[in-house]
């Protein structure tokens, strides 16, 4: 049971710090300014129930990705670790990971109605990292707790993200950018010690299979 907890609290962080509420704060404060609070609420609810459904949908269908193509857990972890090592990068450069949106995507959504299932929910939020990161979570369950807890950390993630986006503003204008790219790069380095951290337990797993001991 304790392992089950252990993996539970790990599921939940690792997809929150991945997932980075914070890194879609200055896209919405600044596309919903002239929106109302009622308007906001909506985009923001459409957004993080958009990210969530697509987390959630990978979190089923993990098992039947890397049956199809064959692909074994550990190299999905490597990879994994590959990409989180990207984007933590580039949040350490307090730079917008070029795995989420870009800036002309950023600009596309200001001139269309609808910004919230795209980019917002898909793929500010839900971008590739959080897909590898549920697949992997996915792929190391060993048990339908550990499985059902990937799924609940995917709603906890949603359900933190919403309050965020909302006091967006209020937090933007209390931390200002300095303090945004202070936080920005302290959630870099702990996406870059997940991704070396899971390349080693991929790298290990291939090494011991072997009949090598690592």
């Amino acid at each position: 049971m304790q392992q089950d907890l252990a993996f539970a609290v790990v599921a939940f962080t690792s997809l929150l710090i991945v997932y980075n509420p914070l890194s879609a704060m200055p896209m919405f404060a600044s596309l919903t300014a002239e929106d109302s609070y009622r308007q906001r609420f909506r985009t923001a609810a459409v957004g993080v129930l958009t990210s969530v459904i697509v987390m959630v949908v990978f979190t089923f269908a993990g098992f039947g990705i890397l049956r199809f193509f064959g692909i074994t857990t550990e190299a999905f972890q490597i990879t994994a670790g590959v990409i989180f090592f990207g984007i933590g990068s580039d949040m350490l450069q307090a730079k917008r990971s070029r795995l989420k949106t870009t800036q002309r995507e950023q600009d596309e959504a200001a001139e269309r109605e609808n910004l919230a299932v795209i980019p917002l929910g898909l793929p500010t939020l839900a971008g590739p990292g959080t897909i590898v990161t549920v697949i992997t979570l996915a792929g190391q369950s060993v048990n339908p707790f550990q499985l059902g807890s990937v799924y609940v950390a995917a709603l906890l993630v949603g359900a933190v993200t919403l309050p965020c986006l909302m006091l967006a503003p209020t937090l933007l204008g209390a931390l200002g950018r300095t303090g945004l790219n202070v936080v920005t790069r302290i959630m870099g380095l702990l996406v870059m010690v997940v991704g070396v951290q899971l390349a080693i337990n991929g790298v290990g797993t291939v090494v011991r299979s072997w009949g090598i001991d690592a």
